[in-house]
């Protein structure tokens, strides 16, 4: 190892100092689903970026998906998944289904981040009542949309050290099961926290210019400059109501919210606690224009 090795590491870690004074105590929601789930060494490279920020007084929330996963135990149990505008057709037989595999992935993140040094706690209905949701629409059966969450609740594991571990089910009035889009649950968790930083972990690199060419990430933008996106035809498909859920939280108070690329090694932390990030940060106007931490907006990617 050279003497510019060692000085390098100190440089990042003095990088970090500020971000981790800023973001002591404050709450970091955390949605991953897909490849980040399936693959064994991206979960265990992700989940050990949550202990450590637990572990210098970041309170993160991690919030997950299990689609792919769903189907295949659909399948296996002889049952043909079925969507409406993106959103899981749910019956009884499907219920049962999903909440089976949501609770085993649920079990093993909580395992996972025990293994890696941390401690957790799976939120999952009916032993918790965390996220609570109305019906969706009747053609889809029991879908709910998430409209509050026991703050207290998720308040009182987090400040004991523990990463609460929120699964994409919530419980109705009628203490009714419900399968919710994780998306949807994480942007009310954040809401219901007012978290600092609400990140998305996907399998994109955050908003490019061209998708098919990661060099071309935006690294900053404010809800004028998405919908400008938008306009040009830059923003497309199922990144639209994507990018609208996450202007919406960010109107509700949410601090900061993040689009990152799960695959990269450390992204959580490299776009939390240095300057150019790894992903697509969207802040408000505010904050913007404002003084507080964040990204150098004048390193975007062009």
């Amino acid at each position: 190892m050279t003497v510019a090795d060692p000085t390098s590491k100190a440089s990042i870690l003095i990088e970090a100092l500020p971000y981790i004074k800023r973001f002591h105590h404050q709450y970091v929601v955390v949605k991953l689903s897909g490849h980040g789930i399936e693959d064994p060494h991206i979960l265990d490279q992700f989940l050990l970026d949550l202990v450590w920020l637990e572990q210098v007084g970041v309170r993160p929330i991690l919030v997950h998906g299990g689609g792919s996963s769903i189907n295949k135990a659909m399948q296996a149990a002889g049952l043909e998944p079925r969507f409406s505008g993106g959103r899981r057709v749910t019956d009884a037989a499907t219920m049962e289904v999903v909440q089976r595999e949501v609770e085993r992935i649920n079990t093993h993140l909580v395992n996972r981040l025990c293994d890696l040094g941390g401690a957790a706690i799976g939120l999952v209905p009916s032993r918790h009542r965390v996220v609570c949701a109305e019906r969706s629409d009747p053609a889809l059966g029991l879908v709910g949309t998430p409209i509050s969450i026991d703050r207290e609740r998720v308040l009182r594991y987090a400040s004991r050290g523990l990463i609460p571990v929120v699964p994409p089910l919530s419980i109705d009035k009628s203490d009714e099961i419900l399968n919710t889009n994780a998306d949807d649950i994480a942007l009310v968790v954040a809401k219901g926290m007012m978290a600092a930083k609400l990140v998305f972990c996907s399998n994109v690199p955050g908003v490019c210019r061209d998708p098919s060419d990661p060099t071309t990430r935006i690294s900053s933008l404010t809800p004028d400059e998405v919908r400008s996106l938008v306009e040009q035809n830059v923003i497309q498909g199922g990144m639209i109501p994507k990018l609208e859920s996450c202007l919406a939280a960010l109107s509700f108070g949410v601090g900061k919210i993040h689009i990152i690329d799960a695959a990269v090694p450390h992204s959580l932390l490299l776009e939390i606690f240095t300057r150019e990030g790894v992903g697509t940060e969207l802040v408000s106007q505010r904050v913007a224009s404002g003084s507080s931490l964040g990204k150098d907006t004048s390193h975007e990617q062009q």
